[in-house]
């Protein structure tokens, strides 16, 4: 039986229409959520990394890009298409492990990203992201 051995959490805004964040286009992300955890000295341990964003298609069918950072390299990336026309609200959760993390304290950032030219979004929440160190 797996046992837990850190959490974390932070939730920027739980509702919709409680952020309003434009997403740059790539490459300059924006960063949206930050989770500090300690993991302690545990072999083959693993981080479960869970994030929930709502947000807005504003102008043409694009793809915005969450990526993943802990302490500050990139550890995971996916894509999500949006159409700001019939269907602009999007509701996307991201869930990424993190494997054989060395002990110490460790920041994730979410941040996020427009991929198209001449498209438009925004995050408008919620906004949660949480990170769970266990011992498999």
């Amino acid at each position: 039986m797996a046992q837990i051995l850190a959490y974390g959490t932070n939730v920027p805004t739980p509702i919709t229409d409680g952020a309003a964040i434009t997403i740059p286009l790539t490459p300059a992300g924006q960063g949206i959520s930050l989770v500090r955890i300690t993991v302690p000295p545990v072999a083959n341990n693993r981080v479960e990394l869970v994030a929930t964003v709502g947000f807005r298609g504003d102008a043409g069918t694009g793809s915005v890009l969450f990526r993943i950072f802990r302490d500050g390299r990139e550890i995971y990336y996916a894509r999500q298409g949006f159409e700001a026309g019939f269907e602009k609200y999007y509701l996307t959760t991201q869930q990424a492990i993190d494997t054989n993390v060395a002990a110490g304290t460790h920041d994730y950032v979410l941040s996020v990203e427009l991929l198209n030219a001449g498209t438009a979004a925004t995050v408008i929440g919620p906004i949660t992201f949480s990170a769970l160190a266990i011992e498999p």
